[in-house]
């Protein structure tokens, strides 16, 4: 009963997210995914995760949501990578190959924690906005295409399992 209580808690801290102090689990619950984060995998979200401040769960959840962790996915419309950036955001954000699983994650991280201090932490339209794009989202909130509700909610959806196993 206490660990589902802290459970819940951490949750709504989490999706309560502010830019000013990012809340963050300290670990990343690996095994919590439908795929278990590959090995080599975790440690580059791990930085990624820890470097822009972001909880390694959230960054594992869209990367299992955006690619079933393939480094090598190429959506239909050309997003790629882990992190399945296109490839217009991925030269933006400084990567060279999108098929590099540091470079990809890493730029997906950054991305993300720029577009939670674009919407004050707001978690929902921070990845409407990663799935959507930000201008739109910006004008219409985070349901902005169906798309990206369903991207949001399965996204939460994998979080709240990562931390509920933790």
């Amino acid at each position: 009963m206490m660990k589902t209580i802290r459970n819940f808690v951490l949750a709504l801290a989490t999706l309560a997210m502010v830019p000013s102090g990012i809340a963050q689990a300290q670990t990343l619950a690996a095994n919590a995914f439908p795929i278990p984060v590959p090995h080599y995998l975790a440690q580059i979200i791990g930085d990624a995760a820890a470097k822009y401040r972001v909880d390694p769960n959230l960054i594992a959840a869209m990367a299992f949501r955006e690619s079933r962790f393939n480094a090598t996915a190429v959506s239909s419309r050309g997003a790629q990578g882990i992190m399945q950036l296109m490839p217009r955001t991925a030269k933006a954000l400084g990567v060279n190959d999108s098929f590099d699983a540091q470079q990809n994650v890493e730029a997906g991280t950054k991305y993300i924690a720029s577009l939670l201090k674009r919407f004050h932490g707001d978690v929902d339209m921070s990845l409407a906005a990663y799935n959507a794009g930000p201008e739109l989202v910006a004008k219409v909130g985070p349901n902005a295409t169906q798309e990206a509700v369903a991207y949001v909610a399965a996204i939460k959806g994998f979080y709240r399992d990562a931390l509920a196993a933790m």
